[in-house]
């Protein structure tokens, strides 16, 4: 495996911030794919709880006029329970989809203040303020 040149620190800095981000981004990822397991195995067994009541109330209907108006009952409770574990879907991916943007955006900050001392290293130095000495444009 090469080695990774060492005598230029401020791109090591930036390289490093880049895997930070990319460290961060697939903790977030795992994350979100274990609260996302969590929440449809929770479904799941919603479900499966309702279409037993939902077989049970069929079943215990005696007359056959009856089982349209038993059916139409016992689909309540899972349209709600299908509409909640919706709502929690949508709050886990907003929320998830905040944390990601946040850390994109101090990371985007950390590899472009490194990009900059690399850059201005390279070309006679930093200023001595911290930012790169550059001459402008015309």
């Amino acid at each position: 495996m090469p080695t990774f040149p060492t005598d230029h620190p401020a791109l090591q800095a930036q390289l490093n911030a880049q895997v930070d981000f990319f460290t961060q981004m697939s903790r977030h990822a795992v994350d979100a794919a274990g609260q996302i397991g969590e929440l449809n195995l929770r479904m799941m067994r919603q479900m499966f709880d309702d279409s037993i009541r939902f077989g049970r109330a069929l079943a215990a209907c005696k007359d056959p006029f009856q089982m349209g108006a038993v059916a139409m009952r016992e689909t309540q409770p899972t349209v709600e329970h299908l509409r909640a574990w919706q709502g929690e879907l949508m709050t886990m991916l907003g929320a998830g989809t905040a944390t990601l943007a946040r850390d994109a955006n101090n990371s985007s900050w950390q590899a472009a203040r490194g990009a900059g001392s690399f850059m201005g290293a390279g070309s006679g130095g930093a200023a001595p303020d911290g930012k790169a000495a550059h001459a402008p444009v015309r």
